[in-house]
């Protein structure tokens, strides 16, 4: 018989709270909606896995490693049947400063997304699963070429996107009454820009407020490989409903379609890659890099440069992270991820080379580093490719952007997990 628990843990910040996603010298003034960590168990007679999803832009892999340790030890299961992933809001809490009440909050959040996989594990229920996928308009590619052939943030109507919106249905069999969903989608949270002073999950948010009162049962919004996607509508309260609308009534249409079925197939997997970066460049390219960063982002550099010139120094300058890769598959939907931001490409390359609509890619996986362009993305440049490292290496560690073919290697990395899954 197959089982699931789910369990909703509200872990909204007090007021004042930094932000992060966005740049907002007076912290949290304002509450839209409040924030949670959901957790949802799935459980067959051979198997438990562990799903947790957070409203947060993302929180650093130390910090994730400590919620999934927790959770494996409380529920006695292996780091590897515990996925943790975050909805990736841009109007969400800090949690990687040294700011006291920030340190206190991320306890305090780690504690809470540990409660709520106990909590969802002490009240499960027998279910059956179902699965569907639809498209909708939720993204647009945002890496525009300026008249240098160069890339800016901006929009790129011709460029590509993963149009898809799938969903994982939980039925009660008992009550024959839907008791959670799982909605898969790919379009940046980032409705709601630096200007605004509110506290919000952004348009998962909406669209789980919405959800939720119409089916009564826990949302949770899995995003997918958004690197190089926005969200289609932008910079207001009415954009926030008009995303959020979209994908409701995506959901609400797709229901119905649904076939529920016991669980059979319950995997997980996952696998290290040792990820290589560009090397540190020469002086002269670490200011070349800190000053172009400077000037478009405004960010100050200062910590990023010093790293940089020490590494260089030192003779530091090929640099390799250790990145995961992790896989869930229930009968016959999947989601992979990794701990970064990769392109919609990698994500229709993958879902293309398993012939399977219903295998989902995304970043913002059991932590957080930085973005992962496509090899193809290199010679135009831009944030994603290369000066994200600079505003948030200081803070992840991620000093230079990947080499040019780790999205290939990580497509092949996770092609091989869906036969390591057991």
């Amino acid at each position: 018989m197959s089982k699931t628990g789910v369990y909703m843990m509200d872990i909204t910040p007090p007021m004042g709270m930094e932000f992060i996603g966005y740049h907002r010298p007076n912290g949290i003034q304002n509450i839209d909606e409040r924030i949670f960590a959901t957790a949802i168990i799935f459980e067959t007679t051979e198997k438990k896995m562990v799903l947790i999803s957070i409203d947060n832009i993302g929180m650093l892999i130390k910090d994730t490693n400590e919620i999934r340790a927790k959770v494996a030890k409380r529920l006695s299961i292996a780091i590897k049947n515990i996925m943790v992933v975050f909805t990736h809001t841009h109007s969400g809490p800090a949690t990687a400063s040294k700011d006291p009440v920030v340190e206190a909050y991320r306890t305090y959040l780690i504690s809470s997304a540990v409660q709520a996989a106990v909590l969802a594990n002490e009240n499960i229920f027998p279910s059956q699963v179902g699965w569907n996928v639809t498209l909708g308009e939720l993204g647009v590619n945002r890496r525009e070429k300026d008249a240098n052939g160069k890339v800016k943030m901006g929009t790129n109507l011709g460029g590509v996107v993963d149009r898809r919106i799938g969903l994982l249905a939980i039925k009660n069999q008992v009550t024959a009454e839907i008791s959670g969903i799982i909605i898969f989608c790919t379009a940046h949270p980032n409705v709601l820009k630096g200007d605004s002073d509110i506290l919000s999950a952004d348009y998962p948010g909406r669209t789980r407020q919405i959800l939720q009162q119409t089916l009564n049962c826990p949302v949770v919004v899995i995003q997918g490989a958004a690197g190089n996607i926005n969200a289609k509508y932008r910079g207001s309260m009415e954009a926030l409903n008009k995303m959020a609308n979209i994908l409701s009534g995506s959901i609400l249409s797709t229901i119905p379609t649904i076939e529920f079925k016991p669980i059979r197939t319950l995997k997980t997997a996952t696998a290290m890659l040792p990820m290589e970066l560009k090397k540190v460049p020469n002086p002269t390219g670490i200011d070349v890099m800190a000053t172009l960063a400077k000037k478009e982002w405004g960010v100050n550099t200062a910590k990023w440069r010093t790293a940089l010139l020490d590494l260089y120094k030192q003779d530091m300058r090929d640099l390799i992270i250790d990145i995961e890769m992790q896989l869930i598959q229930i009968n016959e939907g999947s989601f992979s991820g990794i701990p970064m931001e990769p392109f919609a490409e990698t994500a229709i390359e993958l879902k293309n080379t398993l012939e399977n609509e219903l295998a989902f890619f995304g970043g913002y996986t059991n932590g957080y580093l930085g973005y992962l362009p496509i090899k193809e993305a290199y010679p135009y440049g831009g944030y994603e490719v290369e000066l994200n490292p600079v505003v948030y290496g200081p803070i992840t560690s991620l000093w230079m952007p990947p080499a040019e073919n780790t999205s290939e290697r990580i497509v092949k990395k996770i092609i091989e997990l869906y036969s390591l899954g057991k």
